[in-house]
Order: structure tokens, then C-alpha cells, then sequence
């Protein structure tokens, strides 16, 4: 939860307002406690959205649809009032986490919590669907977790099964990666089978973490949920039967939600019988009266929930419970300067005139109305703040840094801590910088486990605006739900999962081509270039999602052009290459293009050179990584290497930047320096482009997704939608090792298969 901001009302509908649990490009979801003490998730829609008929007319069906659910497993209606001139609704407050932050901080969930999860979701949906409704957009942001079960939420783009108004043919509405494949197809609207089939993918995503229908591309996802099988591997055997018939492709064939609950009693029950699979043992019942956080069992009960989570769900519950009241908002027009409208540069301030501050994280540093000296000392307090200067007129901002800076990527961190750095000195040292810039790092030495930690630090200091990070894949999702939460931009400029852009973040933008981008370059390059016939691909299975987006990606490529391929799978466990090559060898392939890291692409490096194989070899950016020389020794050599990163030191486009990086640091620019300085030179003038009282967080990301920016190393423009890179060809180099190094070849050959 954050802290209101000065622009926030105290009071709203008769409800006092304690903090903003979320916020989107629509409207804001306020913590608000009702005159009789009661904690609930006040929904308010922003006034020029009222204004639209069909917007208006969305958020009347959603409040009527949540007004018509009774299910203890639906987080009820308080009240709401769709004609006020800010629509507004109150839902119950559920202190938990959601079920993607949940999956994203600790991991897929044990078999007794999946059966609850699948059981008490079967029962949400089978309510909605028998007063004639669908639910449409059934995916993890949309469950959230609680003490005694978890809850569906957001009822907004459900509808009557025979309603079509509202919707346009063609329009996909939902998730990808949690629609069925009548809805991917985008020609017919899902009935309630629809919703079985998003609760199926909802079920194998919690019990693996993964995806059911893999990552990639919009338009990859929505082929594979409907032309290929889902991905069950790691779904407990108890589940995998009622998960499996869940999401088959024929609606008719997949079982209702009224034959997904639980019946007691089930006797006899068929063994195939999915109620079976999803029964309860002493199942936890609602108790929607009792005080969040405060927890009664019977005798031998178990909380359905690991511990971390039942702890952070009891943390969150005492921290609602602990808010004070508010004070009404007393503005004292004399004194209010021009940076007391700049809520991004101090905590929520609820009476400015009398200078009352509402502290609601630990830590937050107090800045006045006046801004300037006193908002930079409390910004460079913790040693972490600096490359600003104190400046008595300006205010001040902070461009974040999240990055593995002490473990297995520390060069690419430090990299990026360089290259921010650079572009915040230059900003300050202007005459003409209408703020101060200073710059917070944060470490997670690569540790998924410390990402969401490290995160939280970030969060909590609201001088905050935009991070740049993290560094990794793995750190990238394990604290992507936190900078959602909070609304703070979060802007990726080394993590290259496909996977990060469909998790529905609102505030998060991929400034690199996807994995799932790379495969093109690649086939430009071995038979553009390399003049190759007949392609051979190896996914290496070791390196899970990474090397199934390279793999699959091309053999896709190739299959579409009607182009000869020999894809093979190589186990995880296997070392000796040897019987992967035969079988290329034996398929007529006359390149090879491993999908997959430096340790395992030594291993077929060595192989490839003791047949004195005379094809084309390339790989991606997990290559990229002195250890593939080290351990391949000559065998390296005449690889091709297709990666998001430039060589500023010999790029003529980077003479300049060079020239300053080593002014500055007194040092050659690393590898992902030069990339992250173009994002810090975008982030400012997103910034810049904001007036001081718009320079918050949320209106910061919208500024940073309708901006473009021609870089040293791409051009930088995003998706307004989802924050996805703009392809236009530039940003992906190649690099060929040659004499026992990596030598930069510049740009790499980019060509769209037709």
C-alpha cells in the first residue's frame, strides 16, 4: 500500500481514505474505513472516463454484477453508486497478496493449497455462471489470497452469456496466456466453459509457476492455446487429470464449475471424478465478520496457506488495522509554494497550511513544502542518494536502480549503475535543469529470493519516480508484482523474458527486444548471411523458459517459410553432446543454432570443433559471457553471438558516450552501459515533460510509454498499451569470436518472416 498524496481527497463518498492499494491508467483503488470502523477497497474511476457512455455503462454492469454475487469467495459488495460524477464502488478489503504477487514472491503452491484454490475459485464461478453471467478475465492479479480462502475479484469486463453489447468482433478481451481458444480466436465470445478453461490455466500456473501455453509474443500465446497442448509437466499427479480436462480445447468437453465443487458427501465418488481431486480436508470456512488478521480453527485445522504467506497476510492485516484516522485536507493557499504541488517529492501530506504529515512505511523520509535543502537532505541521508547537488530552489527526484551489483551479473550491474549515473551527472550539470536528479541503488546479488526485498526499499522512498532494472530474468519476476503495487515504473533494460509483458503490469516497460524477438536475427543471420540450408536447432532443456523461446521461436520461422529444420531437445542432464550432433548430422543439417547458456554452449562448442564441423554456429545473448571462451577454449572460435548489446567501445555512434564514460570513470564502458544510459536519457524527458505537479509515478509511466527516443544503441518507443518495445530493427547486434574474444560486428540483420 502506498501513501496518499496531496492531490487525494480525505474523504470520498462517506468513506475516510488511509492509502492507495493500486492505481491504473482508469482510476485509483483507495484503503478506505466506513463510519462504523469498517476496512473496505474503495474503487474510484477518474472523472473523464465517467464522461464516456461506454466506460460509464462497463462500470455500471460491474457493480451490478458484483452487487448480484453472494459467494462467500467473491469479495462482496459493500455499496457503490455507478451515476456519481467519480463512479465509486467498496468491495470488502482482503489484506492478502494477490495470486501472481503470491506465485511471484514464494513460489508455486503445495497440493492442499491448490485444493482449496481450485475448489473455492470452482465455486465463485459456479454462482456467477448460474445467475447467467461470465466472469471473461480469470487469471492470478484477479484472485487475491486470504486467510480462509481466496477471492475473486474484478467483475469488469464480465457480461450476460447472450449480451453482445459492448464488444467488438475481432476484439480479444481478457489475459493471453489465460484464454480459452475460443476467446483467442477473437470471432466468439466464451460462455461460462470459458472460465473452466482460464481456472485451469490459473491452477497449472500456481502449481508450476509456469504458463501453461509458454511465453512470447501475443500473437505466439494465442496460437499455441489453440492449436497446441498444454505444458502440465510439474502439476502434482493428484491435479494433473482435473487440470488437464479443464483446459481442453472443446468447450463441451471441459466440466462445468458446478462439477468442480465440492460435495460432501461424495460417496461413492468415481476416481475421475474432479470434485475428488479438488476435496477439501476440514475445508476453512469464510468468516467475512472477522477481524482481518485474527485466525480460528478447530483442533487439528491447518492454515491452507504456507507460512510466509499466512504471515505476510497477518502482517497486512495489522497494518490496516494500526492506520489512523485522517485529518480533513486544509490547504493554506499562502503557503503553499510551487513544490507543494509536487506530490512525487514528499509523502502524503494531508494538511499542508498546518504542516500535518501522515507517515505510512517505515523510513519514509519527510520532506516540507518548501522542497529544496531540506528534501535533499533527506534524500542523501542513507548514503544511498547521490549525483545531485543540494540546490535551494529546486526540487529533487530519484532515478532508482535495482541491479545484481555483487553476484553472478555483477559487471552487467555495475554497468548499468555507470551508465545511469552518467546520464544523471550530465542532466545536473545543465544551468537550465528545472529539478535535481539524485540516483538510489539497490542489490539483489542476483538472488530471486532478495529481488522483491530489494524492490521494497525502492518502493518505500517516494522521492522514487522510475527504476531501471533489474538485472535478470528470475529478479525481474520475482519483483515485478511490487512495482506494480505501488504504480512505479519499472523499466527493464537486461532481463529478456517474454514473459514479463504478459503478466498484466500497468507500470512496466521492456526497453529490449523480447527472447522471443531474437530468432529472427538469428535465421537472418545462418541463412541470410551464413547462406545455410538446412538449420539445426538445439534446445537445451537446462535452460528452461529462455531456451524454448529461442528454439521454438525459429523452428516456428522456419516451419512458416516451408524452410528444412532439425530441432533436437537435449535433457538437462545430459553432458555428452555427442548423440544430439549425430542426429543433426544425420538430418542434413549444415548449421547449428543453440538455444540455451555459455556452460552447456561450451559443451557442443567442443564437440562441433573435434568433428571439425565447417557450418554456421550462433547463438543468442546467453552466450555473450566470458566463461564460453574460457571453458570452450579454440573451440569457440567462429561462433556468432546475437545479442540486445552494443560494443561502445569500438561503436562509431558511441564515440561521444565513450569519451564521457571514461572520463568519467576512468575505464572502458562494460557491456548494457550504454543501453541503460538511452533509458536514463528517456526517463528525464519523460520527466521534464511533466509540470511539477504532475510529476508523480503513475503519470510518469504513461509520459515514459508515449515518448520515443532515438538512442546511441536503438531507438526507444513503447506500446501504449503494454509497454512493449517498439521492433523497428535497431538495438540487436552481432558479435563473432574471433582470436579467443568477442569481436563486434555491429548491427545485426533483422528480416520479418512473410
Amino acid at each position: 500500500m502506498e501513501p496518499l498524496r496531496t492531490s487525494d481527497p480525505a474523504r470520498l463518498a462517506g468513506y475516510r481514505l488511509l492509502g492507495r492499494l493500486g492505481a491504473g491508467g482508469m482510476g485509483v483503488v483507495y484503503l478506505a474505513r466506513s463510519a462504523g470502523g469498517t476496512l473496505v477497497a474503495l474503487k474510484v474511476i477518474q472523472a473523464e472516463y465517467a464522461e464516456d457512455p461506454d466506460f460509464r455503462e462497463r462500470f455500471r454492469r460491474e457493480a451490478d454484477t458484483a452487487r448480484r454475487m453472494t459467494s462467500p469467495w467473491v469479495a462482496s459488495l459493500v455499496d457503490a453508486d455507478p451515476e456519481a460524477a467519480q463512479p465509486w464502488l467498496a468491495t470488502t478489503f482482503v489484506p492478502g497478496p494477490s495470486l501472481a504477487e503470491a506465485l511471484a514472491a514464494h513460489g508455486p503452491l503445495p497440493v492442499p493449497s491448490l485444493r482449496v484454490l481450485g475448489a473455492r475459485l470452482a465455486e465463485a464461478l459456479r454462482e456467477l455462471h448460474a445467475a447467467g453471467l461470465v466472469h471473461r478475465d480469470v487469471k492470478p492479479g484477479n484472485v487475491l489470497l486470504a486467510l480462509d480462502g481466496p477471492r475473486l475479484i474484478d467483475f469488469g469486463v464480465a457480461r450476460n452469456f447472450e449480451d453482445t453489447a459492448l464488444t467488438t468482433t475481432g476484439v480479444v478481451v481478457g489475459t493471453p496466456g489465460f484464454l480459452p481458444p475460443e476467446q483467442a480466436r477473437g470471432g466468439r465470445d466464451p460462455g461460462p466453459a470459458g472460465d473452466v478453461f482460464s481456472l485451469g490455466c490459473v491452477l497449472a500456473f500456481a502449481a508450476t509457476g509456469r504458463l501453461p501455453f509458454g511465453t512470447g509474443s501475443i500473437d505466439a500465446l494465442l496460437y499455441r492455446t489453440v492449436h497446441d497442448a498444454p505444458d502440465l509437466e510439474g502439476v502434482p499427479a493428484e491435479l494433473a487429470e482435473v487440470v488437464s480436462s479443464c483446459l481442453e480445447k472443446d468447450p463441451e468437453l471441459r466440466p462445468t464449475a458446478e462439477a468442480l465443487t465440492v460435495a460432501a458427501p461424495l460417496s461413492p465418488a468415481s476416481p475421475s471424478d474432479p470434485r475428488e481431486a479438488l476435496r477439501v480436508v476440514r475445508p476453512p470456512e469464510p468468516e467475512d465478520n472477522r477481524i482481518p488478521g485474527e485466525t480460528e480453527s478447530a483442533p487439528g485445522d491447518e492454515a491452507w496457506l504456507p507460512e510466509p504467506l499466512v504471515r505476510l497476510i497477518a502482517e497486512r492485516s495489522a497494518a490496516g488495522l494500526a492506520l489512523p484516522s485522517i485529518d480533513e485536507t486544509e490547504v493554506d493557499a499562502a503557503s503553499v509554494g510551487t513544490a507543494a504541488t509536487d506530490t512525487a517529492a514528499q509523502p502524503a501530506v494531508r494538511a499542508v497550511g498546518r504542516r500535518r504529515f501522515l507517515l505510512l512505511a517505515g523510513g519514509a523520509a519527510v520532506v516540507t513544502a518548501g522542497g529544496g535543502l531540506a528534501a535533499w537532505a533527506a534524500l542523501s541521508g542513507d548514503g544511498e542518494n547521490d549525483n545531485a547537488a543540494p540546490n535551494s530552489s529546486s526540487p529533487v527526484y530519484t532515478l532508482g536502480l535495482h541491479a545484481d551489483l555483487s553476484g553472478d551479473q555483477k559487471a552487467v550491474g555495475r554497468a548499468q549503475e555507470r551508465g545511469l549515473r552518467l546520464a544523471v551527472d550530465e542532466f545536473n550539470s545543465r544551468a537550465d535543469s528545472p529539478f535535481v536528479l539524485a540516483v538510489k541503488t539497490v542489490d539483489d546479488g542476483g538472488d530471486p529470493a532478495r529481488a522483491p526485498k530489494a524492490a521494497a526499499k525502492l518502493v518505500a522512498d517516494r522521492s522514487v519516480l522510475a527504476v531501471i532494472g533489474p538485472t535478470t530474468d528470475a529478479t525481474a519476476l520475482a519483483s515485478l508484482a511490487a512495482y506494480d503495487a505501488a504504480s512505479l515504473p519499472l523499466i527493464a533494460v537486461s532481463p529478456g523474458a517474454t514473459v514479463l509483458g504478459v503478466m498484466g503490469s500497468r507500470s512496466f516497460l521492456h526497453a529490449r527486444v523480447t527472447d522471443t524477438v531474437l530468432p529472427f536475427y538469428l535465421d537472418a543471420y545462418v541463412r541470410g548471411t551464413a547462406k545455410s540450408r538446412t538449420v539445426g536447432i538445439v534446445d537445451d532443456r537446462a535452460a528452461d523458459a529462455y531456451g524454448w523461446e529461442i528454439s521454438s521461436t525459429l523452428a516456428n520461422i522456419l516451419r512458416k517459410e516451408r524452410q528444412p529444420a532439425v530441432p533436437k531437445v537435449v535433457s538437462a542432464l545430459r553432458t555428452d553432446f555427442g548423440p544430439t550432433l549425430d542426429a543433426l548430422l544425420d538430418g542434413g543439417a549444415d548449421s547449428v543454432v543453440f538455444a540455451g547458456y555459455h556452460d552447456r554452449a561450451a559443451l557442443l562448442a567442443r564437440e562441433l570443433g573435434s568433428r571439425d564441423f565447417p557450418g554456421a554456429r550462433a547463438a543468442a545473448q546467453g552466450v555473450l559471457d566470458a566463461r564460453f571462451l574460457s571453458a570452450a577454449g579454440d573451440a569457440a572460435d567462429g561462433w556468432v553471438i546475437v545479442a540486445p548489446v552494443m560494443d561502445a567501445t569500438v561503436a562509431p555512434e558511441a564515440k561521444a558516450f565513450r569519451a564521457a564514460y571514461r572520463k568519467r570513470f576512468d575505464a572502458e564502458p562494460e557491456r548494457y552501459a550504454v543501453e541503460t544510459y538511452d533509458v536514463a536519457q528517456l526517463s528525464v524527458r519523460a520527466l521534464r515533460s511533466l509540470t511539477a505537479g504532475r510529476r508523480t509515478r503513475q503519470n510518469l509511466t504513461a509520459a515514459l510509454r508515449s515518448a520515443t527516443y532515438k538512442g546511441i544503441s536503438r531507438n526507444l518507443a513503447f506500446d501504449k498499451a503494454t509497454g512493449a518495445l517498439v521492433i523497428d530493427g535497431s538495438g540487436v547486434y552481432l558479435w563473432k569470436v574471433a582470436g579467443g574474444r568477442f569481436a563486434y560486428q555491429g548491427v545485426a540483420p533483422f528480416q520479418v518472416s512473410t
